[in-house]
C-alpha cells in the first residue's frame, strides 16, 4: 500500500469511517475507493483535499504527520495558492507541469 493509501486509513480508522462512508464523504464511488487499495492507484489531490475538509485538518497536516516533515516556505505558499485554484486551473497547472517532463527529457 501506497503511502497516501497509509495516512487514508489512517486517519479514517481514527474517525471510525469504513471505506464506503470515505466514499460518501469525497463524494465518489464505494468503487473508485476500493480501486484504490486493490491497484494501488493514487487519489487525486482534490480528494484529498475534500478528505482535509472533512477532518478538519490542513493539507500540510495530512503529509506531515506528527511534523515529522516540515513544509518550507516556498512549499507552503505553493499549497495555499493551489488551495484557491480552480479545477480548470488545476488541470491548467498540471498540463504545464507535463510538458516541463517533456523538456526535461
Amino acid at each position: 500500500m501506497n503511502l497516501i493509501l497509509a495516512r487514508i486509513d489512517d486517519l479514517r480508522n481514527k474517525k471510525g469511517w469504513s471505506k464506503y462512508e470515505l466514499a460518501k464523504c469525497l463524494g465518489v464511488s464505494t468503487n473508485a475507493v476500493y480501486a484504490w487499495y486493490r491497484t494501488g492507484a493514487m487519489p487525486s489531490l482534490s480528494n484529498i483535499e475534500r478528505l482535509c475538509e472533512a477532518l478538519n485538518i490542513t493539507l500540510e497536516q495530512f503529509f506531515c504527520e506528527n511534523g515529522a516533515y516540515k513544509l518550507t516556505e516556498e512549499e507552503d505558499r505553493l499549497l495555499q495558492e493551489w488551495m484557491i485554484l480552480s479545477e480548470i486551473e488545476k488541470q491548467a497547472i498540471f498540463k504545464i507541469i507535463e510538458v516541463f517532463k517533456i523538456l526535461r527529457k
